[in-house]
């Protein structure tokens, strides 16, 4: 892989550091202290599954655990399990050159310039390869799977034949955001680290630092939650003006505007817009996650399923822009008027109960 596309890697943010170059790491101290009590107890499971929302630090706190068994040098002033950046095992973890660490994620697809889905059997085999080879340094051979959730079928059963057969002083280290979504036998065979976002106060002081203004970083943290991989990136684009056209959709619900909603999906449908229509199904799917989230709390449950079954409907078209190369217009559109579905289903919900009191 040539050094462009390792710096911009699919889990790389914005003007963020990539996770394998961030060597401080906030909110996280009591995840970091179980690893280490389990790494100086000489107790170490073979199998670690980092999970927590999306961008909350999961794969930044992988590769601090991969530089410490590496045998980097401590340093106390970057946190729990904090390693000196400029040893050479840490500079060499950054490069990408370390031999005893293997990343696993999804692949650039030279064909079609795009980032595959999926995470297939043959990378998966790569592990079984990186453990038979004689490891340097403190003898641990290391691999991230990040993350655990874009495995296909045929790679987490492959995964799962490894976690069966675990190789002496062979750490796996899965980072996961949707642990559901992967396979309960793999999900046993793993120790729990979970993370949550570290609030929205670190959240935008971390979005300032790669570059977001403040406002914007105060604007995207509060709706992110304190998660601060997904405030930067929200940050450092055209959120407010996207996030605009968001709200007026929701507000006009069940009905909708075709001629506004067309005139979104043809913005967002030019190659240069492919950074904002990404942005936009981020920003869409967290507004329709608060839309959940609000009917829980005014205790409207039975209309909530509609919701729910509509956000995995959504989230399916999303990925199937690359996967089949569906037109991102025909598909911004679709996922709007699956909404308004959604809402107009939870609206004869309503009703029917209403008529029922």
């Amino acid at each position: 892989m040539s050094a462009s596309i390792l710096d911009n890697s699919p889990d790389k943010v914005g003007n963020c550091p990539h996770p394998r170059d961030t060597h401080v790491l906030f909110g996280h101290e009591a995840a970091e202290q179980s690893f280490l009590q389990a790494m100086n107890d000489k107790k170490l499971h073979h199998a670690w599954l980092i999970q927590g929302p999306k961008g909350c630090g999961k794969a930044t706190l992988a590769y601090r655990v991969a530089r410490r068994l590496a045998g980097a040098g401590v340093c106390e002033d970057n946190g729990v399990l904090g390693s000196d950046p400029n040893q050479t095992i840490s500079q060499q973890i950054s490069a990408g050159s370390y031999p005893d660490l293997l990343v696993v994620s999804r692949q650039w697809n030279e064909k079609t310039k795009k980032w595959n889905n999926e995470i297939n059997v043959n990378q998966i085999r790569k592990i079984s390869k990186l453990y038979t080879h004689r490891a340097s340094g403190n003898g641990w051979r290391v691999c991230i799977i990040d993350c655990a959730d874009d495995l296909n079928h045929n790679a987490a059963n492959a995964l799962l034949k490894i976690l069966e057969e675990p190789p002496e002083k062979g750490l796996l280290l899965l980072v996961c955001n949707n642990p559901g979504r992967l396979l309960s036998t793999l999900r046993s065979r793993c120790r729990s680290l979970k993370l949550r976002a570290p609030g929205v106060e670190i959240a935008t002081r971390i979005a300032v630092n790669c570059g977001a203004e403040l406002e914007k970083a105060v604007f995207a943290s509060e709706l992110c939650q304190g998660s601060p991989g997904r405030t930067a990136q929200i940050a450092n684009g055209n959120a407010g003006e996207l996030w605009g056209d968001i709200e007026e959709i929701f507000k006009q619900l069940p009905q909708i505007d075709r001629v506004k909603v067309n005139s979104i999906a043809a913005k967002l449908a030019t190659k240069s817009a492919r950074q904002s229509l990404g942005l936009f199904f981020e920003l869409l799917t967290l507004r329709h996650k608060k839309e959940i989230k609000n009917m829980a709390l005014s205790g409207d449950l039975q209309q909530i399923e509609p919701w729910e079954k509509m956000l995995g409907v959504n989230h399916d078209l999303q990925l199937d822009i690359n996967r089949i190369n569906l037109d991102p217009a025909q598909v911004v559109q679709q996922i709007i008027f699956n909404i308004s579905k959604a809402a107009e289903q939870a609206q004869l919900i309503k009703m029917r109960l209403t008529d029922v009191d």
